[in-house]
């Protein structure tokens, strides 16, 4: 079973309705609280949410086993972003990304998807343009990373079963490698 990591955003908690949507689809969830903490706390944060569940999973299934997918939401998107690739770099591979409606342009430097990636955007989405996730996408060159456009806005609350199919692609991609 694949362990998602929830990163939650600036203005909601570790168990509000992306938690929900994950936990009703039969996922194993952790969902670290954040709220309160700046972008680089957020980080760090994350960073050892990631490792712990490396270490937890090489535990129980050898040192092949696979990391956990992480959804982020926002702030907890571009937090989430940044920790999985300091946790990559430090041999805490992830499974995934799914990010949901990040917040790139709080981040001053282009980062590299550490993992394959989806992104979920709103095109009404009033508070982070969709442009940011499609100039992020565009410069990802030739990394598994891809856009899927929904029609909301921000907070994404018509677009569960676009969230949720963005994991179960993740997931079903990591279940195909590790059969092969």
């Amino acid at each position: 079973m694949t362990t998602v990591l929830f990163c939650h955003g600036l203005e909601s908690g570790p168990h509000g309705r992306k938690h929900s949507w994950l936990v009703a689809a039969g996922h194993d969830v952790r969902a670290p609280d954040c709220r309160g903490l700046d972008l680089a706390a957020r980080i760090v944060r994350i960073r050892e949410a990631i490792a712990a569940i490396a270490r937890e999973r090489r535990e129980a299934r050898g040192e092949g086993a696979g990391g956990c997918l992480l959804v982020g939401s926002s702030f907890g998107g571009i937090a989430g972003l940044v920790a999985a690739c300091e946790a990559t770099a430090e041999g805490h591979p992830l499974e995934g990304l799914v990010l949901c409606a990040p917040a790139l342009l709080l981040w001053p430097h282009p980062l590299r998807a550490p993992a394959p990636t989806i992104v979920v955007h709103g095109r009404r989405d009033e508070i982070i343009p969709i442009e940011h996730s499609r100039a992020f996408v565009r410069g990802q060159h030739d990394a598994p990373v891809r856009l899927v456009e929904v029609d909301d806005d921000h907070r994404l609350g018509a677009s569960r079963s676009e969230l949720l199919a963005a994991v179960d692609a993740l997931s079903a991609a990591r279940r195909e490698l590790a059969s092969t």
